[in-house]
């Protein structure tokens, strides 16, 4: 992790399932931190001082990403092998239950989490996440189609790489350009056939079938800019969990955290809190 991500220490826990690598930060209640496909750990780098302040933080690089290895390759990694693993290292690491920030697909595998294992869980803060089940970004599509894919990530890495983060991005002078080089240089160290054995075996149809099943007080944050996932699935979300309190943020990208930071990180702090907003709701 870069220097940068004031106070975390590097650490590696590891299962009969797969070798976990996380950073850790802080003191008091736990939140562990999920990103969203292709971000690892490091894209929470600006989040984890502010976060830590208050918690301990727990930033993991998801089953598949990062430096996270599968050891046992008989296991489906799809939604539900994802959220297992995810419950495999929260109980190495000594963490029965916790509050989970989830980004995109990190946001995505936090909800099938929860509904699985809904008292492992005591809140969920959710940035443009994943979980229902619509047509992904025509990237994430193409990524699925062979030989397309191993191309993509082999050959086109940091053109790939750049194109997406920028997407991710409503200002686009806030994208960290040194986050690209950094990503290449993980992505080239890591397991790459694991980045794509998760890309093509994820659904979530069950996760939205199961939104009933979701007991935690639920944050929805969703920038307005959002070029993956759009801000009025917000809408379909709040439908199925009536206790979420939801805003869209004006001039948010899907990157809300490093696009938006200062009210992206309030409005966490809150949650994280228990503090309850004077509005709440998609519309907000």
């Amino acid at each position: 992790m870069p220097s940068d991500a004031a106070g975390a220490v590097e650490a590696v826990a590891e299962t009969a399932l797969a070798r976990f690598h996380y950073a850790r930060a802080g003191s008091g209640p736990p939140v562990l931190l999920l990103p969203g496909a292709g971000g690892w750990r490091f894209t929470f780098q600006d989040l984890i001082p502010v976060l830590s302040r208050h918690h301990t933080v727990y930033a993991l690089d998801p089953p598949g990403q990062g430096s996270t290895e599968i050891l046992d390759r008989s296991l489906c990694v799809g939604t539900d092998g994802v959220a297992r693993l995810i419950g495999d290292f929260l109980e190495a690491v000594g963490v029965a239950r916790t509050a989970i920030v989830g980004h995109s697909w990190g946001g995505g595998f936090a909800l099938r989490f929860a509904e699985l294992h809904p008292d492992a869980v005591t809140r969920l803060a959710l940035i443009a996440p994943g979980g229902l089940d619509v047509e992904d970004a025509w990237e994430f599509r193409l990524a699925r189609l062979p030989v397309v894919g191993e191309l993509v990530l082999h050959r086109l890495l940091r053109p790939s790489v750049r194109h997406m983060l920028i997407k991710s991005f409503a200002h686009r002078d806030r994208v960290p350009e040194g986050r690209i080089d950094d990503l290449v240089r993980t992505m080239r160290s890591s397991r790459l056939d694991d980045v794509l054995r998760v890309e093509r075996s994820v659904s979530w149809a069950a996760t939205e079938r199961d939104l009933h099943l979701v007991r935690a007080p639920v944050l929805l944050l969703w920038g307005d800019r959002d070029r993956y996932f759009p801000a009025s699935l917000t809408k379909r979300f709040a439908a199925r969990l009536p206790q979420a309190e939801a805003h869209i943020v004006s001039g948010g990208g899907h990157s809300l955290h490093d696009d938006c930071p200062e009210e992206t990180g309030g409005l966490l702090i809150r949650f994280l809190a228990g503090t309850t907003a004077d509005s709440t709701g998609p519309d907000r």
